[in-house]
């Protein structure tokens, strides 16, 4: 299970293991909220790591965001 959690994984990926919905995994990478990848020669595709997608979920989000972004 180890080596499954540092491999490079698509947001599908994450989707089928229970983890975040495809769409959530990319808005959340887009707004910093979980790390990604880029890979590809344009820079399209992104993958993520189980592992840091994990701890990312862990820590505890800042005011502003656990309250939609608004201050």
């Amino acid at each position: 299970m180890e080596q499954d959690q540092c491999e490079l994984v698509t947001a599908a990926v994450l989707e089928e293991r229970g983890i975040l919905t495809k769409g959530t995994a990319y808005r959340m990478a887009r707004s910093g909220q979980i790390p990604c990848y880029s890979v590809g020669t344009e820079g399209r595709g992104v993958r993520f790591r189980i592992d840091e997608v994990l701890a990312a979920l862990r820590r505890p989000m800042p005011p502003a965001e656990a309250e939609g972004g608004r201050l």
